[in-house]
């Protein structure tokens, strides 16, 4: 009986070292992170980043690992899975069968899935690799990925911009760095036209044939005299009934380089954490929000609201404070709302279409 006992005890031990490590809750959004994982691909600065971009958002959010991935239906708890930065074959590594069924399923049916950098590398049916500085030395490499959530490829290292090395894995390897990214506004006419993003090794989207189909691009690398001028850097596309983002840069997360007084490079990497007011940080995390804002709202409510508001777009200069103002005849000003201290470069406001007629103009407050 002991001897039963003790197998029955080793039996359990067994179940629970596989079993979930995550208790599944109702959330907003899940997070993969695959951390404790032996191998597991999950950026812990990523991670960290979009954690903080869900709760100043006030999304609520757990993190989910491979055994939540495979057993799981995950629309029972999620309107939003997220794949941060890291190693798309540590995804690969766990995630078995049901778990990329798992996955489609639940953006089948209405479910949002968000790639970042190996997140979006994930999600594509193709990948190609380059790694090192030398193409002759270090070839392509094609890999066929089995979630296939876009049939097209992601394409990268953009080795003229940055070459991947074997201690690229660390964010302030000398090749790290930002790059600028032109945004699509009559797509996300609620963002910002440009700004600066970290690269990572992150793809260049190609679609098959060349042929985009139901894929918008949201973004496009502007890297001027790089081979990835003007390419795809984020796309969106339909997915049954759901929607799917990939972005190949990290808006989660920036990187600041410097020289020390002994001519050596230093960097350190910011997601917000010191509350510093880093600029580029905020906008490019505020660009993130409204990516999330789009994911977790139906499809038809953006449309309608599209329809019934038009955007004000007013430069501005951040930590001012501005008085927008309104008036039918140019002449005669009062003010439009309450006073607002500018968070970012650019000030965008939605006004009822009826009100569009009007006039308006942003003043500085002495």
């Amino acid at each position: 009986m002991l001897r039963l006992i003790k197998i029955v005890e080793l039996l359990i031990a067994f179940a629970c070292i596989h079993s979930t490590v995550f208790a599944l809750s109702v959330r907003d959004v899940a997070i993969y992170d695959d951390r404790s994982w032996s191998d597991g691909g999950a950026w812990y600065y990523s991670i960290y980043g979009i954690r903080e971009v869900l709760e100043n958002k006030g999304y609520t959010w757990e993190s989910i690992d491979a055994n939540d991935v495979n057993n799981n239906d995950l629309g029972q708890y999620y309107k939003l899975i997220i794949f941060p930065g890291g190693w798309a074959g540590g995804y690969n590594e766990y995630i078995n069968g049901s778990g990329y069924q798992n996955i489609r399923n639940f953006i089948d049916q209405g479910g949002a899935y968000l790639g970042m950098c190996a997140g979006s590398f994930f999600a594509c049916d193709k990948v190609f690799w380059r790694e090192g500085s030398d193409e002759e030395l270090t070839p392509q490499n094609t890999y066929d990925y089995p979630l296939n959530l876009w049939n097209g490829i992601g394409d990268g290292v953009i080795r003229d911009f940055v070459y991947w090395a074997e201690d690229t894995y660390y964010a302030d390897h000398p090749g790290t760095r930002m790059t600028d990214l032109k945004i699509d506004t009559n797509l996300m006419p609620e963002s910002d036209a440009q700004m600066s993003v970290l690269y990572f090794g992150g793809p260049v989207f190609r679609p098959v044939a060349g042929k985009w189909g139901s894929t918008e691009v949201i973004a496009r690398y502007e890297m001027d005299g790089y081979s990835a001028d003007e390419c795809a850097a984020m796309i969106l596309f339909p997915y049954g009934s759901g929607r799917v983002f990939l972005s190949a840069v990290h808006p989660e997360v920036s990187l600041y380089a410097y020289t020390d007084n002994r001519g050596r490079r230093r960097s350190w990497v910011d997601y917000n954490q010191y509350n510093s007011f880093n600029p580029t940080t905020i906008q490019a995390q505020n660009f993130l929000g409204q990516i999330i804002d789009r994911l977790l709202t139906p499809v038809e409510e953006i449309e309608l609201a599209i329809k019934k508001s038009k955007l004000l777009r007013f430069q501005t200069v951040q930590g001012t404070v501005y008085q927008i103002q309104s008036s039918v005849d140019a002449i005669n000003w009062i003010d439009y709302g309450a006073p607002i201290t500018a968070e970012r470069f650019e000030h965008i406001i939605s006004i009822p279409a009826e009100e569009a007629v009007a006039n308006y103009r942003i003043q500085i407050v002495n």
